[in-house]
């Protein structure tokens, strides 16, 4: 592409387009040189890629290459016309560059030092704020782990007294009763890992009292969910069926009871009715005799 690029330079000034020095400065800066071969480069590889493409894009580069060549005669005189204006525009955009870079140095260094120069500067600005960020985590760690420590070694010496070493002593107990219970209603299946034994009361009282009651509560769940799966793998359809034949013989004989009892409730109603009517006729009759 560069080569390209050059090659076109004395043409255009031959056939009197004017040459603009800005355009040759800003191809020379380094990171412009790498974006410019990264470009022809991949260019190459995709034309390469397949002979369809390579034909489209010679296509493409042909008419390119042939408005090109109807175009600068056309354009030449005008650009001659207004060839001071253009030169002026270009000593300012040179200018403009000249002021870039001054400001920024960088500019004319390699795209790997650019690079480099910009981690290095955002190491030395981040790495106070992620020494902080480490010392705060530790420090948290620390104190998390003395304030659990302390709160141990208070529960220990709760438990050391005397209703403590009850209320251990009482958690064994149901502990106890409760795998026997298990074994008894809930039978270990095949393949049940062995939980190794909690740590010994003498020596860490809190730590045996969680270890006995989370080790239960594996177990139990463990040996009821087995338990259930087993009986459902055990049911069949015809249990099924009468099962829900039996709620349904259950439901209609509801509906028949309710049916019944409002008809007991409505005849018992209308029964009421001529009797109170009796009642006010008699009372009508004896008015006048008593007149």
């Amino acid at each position: 592409m560069s080569a390209e690029q050059q090659a076109k330079s004395p043409t255009q000034e031959s056939a009197g387009m004017p040459h603009l020095e800005v355009l040759d400065r800003v191809m020379n800066i380094p990171v412009v040189q790498s974006a410019i071969e990264k470009t022809g480069t991949t260019y190459s590889h995709i034309k390469d890629s397949h002979h369809l493409i390579s034909w489209a894009l010679n296509y493409a580069e042909a008419g390119l290459h042939y408005a090109t060549a109807t175009a600068t005669p056309i354009a030449a005189p005008i650009a001659k016309k207004f060839e001071g204006h253009i030169n002026t525009v270009d000593q300012k955009l040179c200018q403009g560059l000249d002021i870039v870079e001054q400001k920024v140095p960088m500019v004319k260094q390699p795209p790997q030092q650019i690079y480099d120069a910009a981690k290095n500067v955002m190491n030395s600005k981040l790495q106070p704020t992620i020494e902080k960020l480490h010392t705060a985590k530790e420090s948290a760690t620390t104190q998390a782990t003395a304030l659990k420590d302390i709160s141990v070694n208070k529960a220990n010496e709760i438990l050391s007294t005397q209703y403590g070493a009850m209320a251990v002593q009482g958690v064994d107990n149901t502990s106890v009763l409760i795998n026997r219970l298990l074994d008894h209603y809930f039978p270990p299946v095949e393949g049940e890992e062995e939980v190794p034994a909690p740590v010994s009361a003498d020596e860490n009282k809190v730590l045996h009292a969680v270890q006995t009651i989370g080790q239960l509560s594996s177990k139990t769940a463990n040996r009821v969910y087995h338990s259930v799966a087993a009986q459902l793998k055990t049911v069949k359809k015809e249990d099924v069926a009468n099962y829900m034949s039996s709620v349904v013989s259950i439901l209609h004989l509801t509906n028949f009871l309710n049916l019944g009892q409002k008809e007991g409730s409505n005849s018992s109603s209308a029964a009421s009715t001529p009797t109170s009517e009796k009642q006010d006729e008699k009372k009508d009759e004896s008015k006048p005799k008593a007149e």
